[in-house]
């Protein structure tokens, strides 16, 4: 592995690490399992050799697993009082999500979808953006 692309590794490796931040803060069990789960990603693949569009291909999914990170994940809390999984879209989340269309939320843990109704789909809620943009609600 040259030293360019090594050095393109660790800066993923550390990007990784701010998205898991940003998106688990105040989460510790997240932040841990997140953790445990990009390291051993990278441990994994600390001596792949082979032709450069192998390692070219590691380095790209890197990027979109920063970019899933940052951009293609909610977090939702549920609202025991109401009965709704409350979430808070913000301007990071662009055009890829909205409270018109979205339909779904899928658990990440078995805790979160022992929170559902029987039919697997909890009511979805946006209660506010984090940005700068108006309020939405999508009962």
């Amino acid at each position: 592995m040259s030293s360019s692309t090594a050095l393109r590794a660790i800066s993923g490796y550390r990007r990784l690490f701010r998205a898991r931040s940003k998106l688990f803060t105040n989460d510790t069990r997240a932040l841990r399992e997140s953790a445990i789960a990009i390291r051993s990603e990278f441990d994994k693949n600390k001596h792949v050799t082979g032709p450069p569009e192998h390692i070219e291909g590691l380095l790209t999914m890197i990027d979109e697993a920063e970019d899933m990170l940052l951009h293609g994940i909610v977090r939702g809390e549920l609202n025991t009082e109401r009965n709704v999984v409350e979430v808070k879209i913000g301007e990071e989340h662009g055009g890829r999500m909205d409270g018109e269309t979205m339909t779904h939320v899928d658990p990440i843990t078995s805790e979160t979808g022992s929170m559902m109704d029987d039919g697997g789909k909890p009511k979805i809620e946006v209660t506010k953006s984090s940005g700068s943009g108006s309020s939405n609600s999508n009962q």
